[in-house]
């Protein structure tokens, strides 16, 4: 008596044969691995060269494939989402820069202070921490200028413009030695004493 299962063996055993690579050729278990966003089609082009590659031959081998197309892909999405990530920072180091240069171009009335943009684009934290001091100094000389001008003083004019900062006291000589004909028809002159001072 002959055993079925005798005669059935290399009709199952080809049958085996031609299916044995169907998850890993039709991407049964790629859903598991590609996201809905990435390209299932790249993804089995990749199981393809490496099942050409290694021919895995049994179940084993089939699972060591797959695992190698798996991780293979996911070191390739991390290595994209790392370069998104360094992309993002730059866009973000880039925007910042963009909002400064706006933000200074706004406060520019002259032609001739778009050097004063590219100074303060440039400065670092330690050039502001001295820009401030200075301002700071120059502050309070003026609120002491201040201070003399309102004073009871006989020499208040001139005590007042010795507390000043030199380029301010410049500042104020050109502002004297002005045309008056160059200033508007309600703009009055300035004169050197305590009252045109203030």
């Amino acid at each position: 008596m002959m055993e079925p299962t005798t005669s059935l063996q290399p009709i199952m055993a080809e049958g085996c044969d031609a299916t044995r690579f169907n998850a890993l050729r039709h991407g049964v278990l790629s859903r598991y691995t590609v996201l809905p966003w990435e390209n299932a089609d790249e993804y089995h082009a990749l199981v393809a060269a490496l099942v050409d590659e290694h021919a895995p031959r049994g179940p084993t081998e089939e699972h060591l494939v797959e695992e190698l197309a798996g991780i293979l892909w996911r070191k390739r999405r991390l290595r994209l989402a790392e370069a998104a990530a360094h992309r993002r920072g730059l866009e973000g180091t880039l925007a910042s820069y963009r909002e400064t240069v706006k933000a200074a171009l706004v406060h520019l009335d002259a032609t001739g202070q778009s050097e004063r943009v590219v100074d303060a684009i440039r400065a670092t934290a330690a050039d502001s921490e001295e820009e401030i001091r200075d301002m700071q100094d120059d502050e309070a000389m003026t609120r002491r200028a201040l201070d003399l001008l309102g004073s009871q003083r006989n020499d208040r004019y001139d005590a007042a413009l010795a507390a000043l900062r030199e380029d301010t006291r410049d500042w104020w000589a050109d502002a004297l030695a002005e045309d008056p004909n160059e200033r508007e028809e309600d703009e009055e002159p300035f004169t050197a004493d305590p009252v045109s001072a203030t």
